[in-house]
């Protein structure tokens, strides 16, 4: 079946196959010219589509679609044969390689344009390491936090700034909730303060001053922000990747 070929591809281009079935792999592929052709044509789709999305999600949910269509394909190609024996099994291959081509043209044409938000928003899990009289409210706010409830999270969080005012973890992280309720000035406020010191956070502050910017769609503020991030930050090789694409 198509989809088993399909499968089969993906996992040699992930090294995901064992050495035996590797090697039984590549010996059809020396010895079969129609398959070779179509593993290349899927190969060069596969690597295309991984230039061009850098977010899990979004990649995530491209992969699933191209599934969904090509099995959907596969399903119509057997229907219509079974009932008219009308499309021959050469055009049909045709017809999916083109049908491949054009959905992924569109997809790069709509993702060359300006980056979004979504794109570069994967936060890392809020684990807090404090000393304080409240641990219900840190386990409400990492909780919160980390299922994506950022009000609950920003609320849990306020609580916990109160009794910790200098805690710059706890400072930052309600900067990140601000930007996903959309409060973009407070979260400027603050990650400008944060910046501006010397602790351990100054450039991931800085990284999301550039990600507030971006999903307010500030693109050319935003550039200047992510070139103050230095070679030497965790955070630089996230920053190039995004001034490539703005």
């Amino acid at each position: 079946m198509e989809e088993l070929k399909y499968i089969e591809f993906d996992k040699f281009l992930n090294n995901e196959l064992t050495e035996t079935e590797k090697t039984a792999f590549e010996e059809r592929l020396n010895s079969d010219a129609d398959l070779k052709q179509e593993f290349e044509i899927y190969k060069a789709l596969e690597t295309s589509l991984a230039s061009k999305f850098e977010n899990e999600e979004t990649e995530k949910e491209l992969r699933n679609t191209l599934t969904h269509l090509g099995s959907k394909y596969i399903n119509d190609k057997t229907e219509t044969e079974t009932k008219t024996k009308v499309i021959s099994l050469f055009n049909y291959k045709k017809l999916l390689v083109a049908a491949s081509i054009a959905l992924l043209i569109g997809f790069l044409i709509f993702k060359n344009g300006n980056p979004v938000y979504s794109d570069f928003s994967k936060h890392n899990s809020l684990e807090l390491v404090v000393r304080g009289d409240n641990n219900e409210a840190i386990t409400k706010a990492e909780e919160a936090f980390n299922t994506k409830n950022y009000k609950t999270a920003f609320v849990q969080l306020t609580i916990l700034e109160e009794q910790l005012p200098n805690d710059i973890e706890i400072q930052l992280y309600k900067g990140i909730c601000l930007i996903e309720m959309d409060q973009f000035s407070q979260a400027e406020t603050i990650f400008n303060s944060i910046s501006k010191g010397n602790s351990a956070f100054k450039y991931k502050a800085t990284w999301y001053k550039a990600l507030n910017l971006l999903k307010q769609e500030n693109f050319e503020a935003c550039k200047e922000v992510l070139k103050t991030i230095p070679e030497s930050a965790e955070e630089f090789e996230q920053a190039k990747k995004l001034l490539k694409r703005l």
